[in-house]
C-alpha cells in the first residue's frame, strides 16, 4: 500500500461518503491492478453519487480492460446522461467516442 492509498483510505474512514475520496481509491486500486477493489468503490462512489461523471468514464474503462464490453457500455451510455444532464459537453462527447469505439 502507497502512501497515497494509505492517506485516501484515512479520509475515507472519517468521511465514506466523500465522492472524491471514493474516486480517488478506485484510481489507486487500478493503479495496482486490484480490478476488483476498484470495482467496488466506483459501485459505491456512484451509488452515492450518481452525478459523479468521471466515475462512469473511468469504471467503464476499467470494465473495457477485464473484457465486460456490455458493463461498459452501460455505464457509458449512464456517464453520458450524467454529463449531459450537468452541462459537462467535453465528457460527454469523450464518452460518446469511447462507446462508438465499442459498437
Amino acid at each position: 500500500m502507497n502512501k497515497r492509498q494509505e492517506a485516501l483510505l484515512d479520509f475515507y474512514k472519517k468521511d465514506p461518503n466523500d465522492p472524491f475520496v471514493l474516486y480517488g481509491l478506485a484510481l489507486e486500486y487500478i493503479n495496482e491492478n486490484n480490478f476488483r477493489k476498484a470495482e467496488e468503490f466506483f459501485k459505491e462512489l456512484l451509488k452515492k453519487d450518481p452525478g459523479y461523471v468521471a466515475g462512469y468514464m473511468q469504471y467503464a474503462q476499467l470494465m473495457e480492460k477485464e473484457n465486460k464490453t456490455s458493463e461498459a457500455k452501460e455505464l457509458y451510455k449512464k456517464g453520458i446522461e450524467e454529463a449531459i444532464r450537468s452541462g459537462d459537453k467535453k465528457a460527454a462527447k469523450e464518452m460518446e467516442e469511447f462507446l462508438d469505439e465499442l459498437k
